[in-house]
């Protein structure tokens, strides 16, 4: 350990903490009770999403938009368009690609 009890981490004029664990366990949650007592927030589910995998994100928005035809029709007519909008609240288009995790055949690694 950095720090030998909870005093000297608490007195120590500069803290980091690092969460990681399973989806769902309420890593969210926390960084947004840090965040609201001015912790400074660095998300690297946020920074994949917005960074390195957004074009994959929207690509997999399109992938499903153009099984429905009618959407289908509008994009393929430049009418609407399909972005992502990730915020440090709301990960859920980054999430949307785990669900393809281990499927070659979608073009995705295969895990395991």
């Amino acid at each position: 350990m950095l720090y030998k009890n909870a005093d000297e981490f608490l007195n120590a004029p500069r803290r980091a903490v690092t969460v990681f664990g399973m989806a769902g366990v309420g890593k969210t949650r926390l960084s947004a009770l840090l965040r609201a007592s001015r912790w400074f927030h660095y998300s690297v589910d946020y920074r994949i999403g917005t960074r390195h995998m957004g074009e994959f994100i929207v690509d997999n928005f399109k992938a499903e938009a153009m099984k429905v035809p009618f959407l289908a029709q509008l994009l393929r007519s430049d009418s609407i368009y399909i972005s992502s909008n990730i915020t440090f609240a709301n990960l859920d288009p980054l999430s949307s690609l785990s669900r393809h995790a281990g499927q070659p055949r979608r073009g995705w690694i295969a895990t395991g």
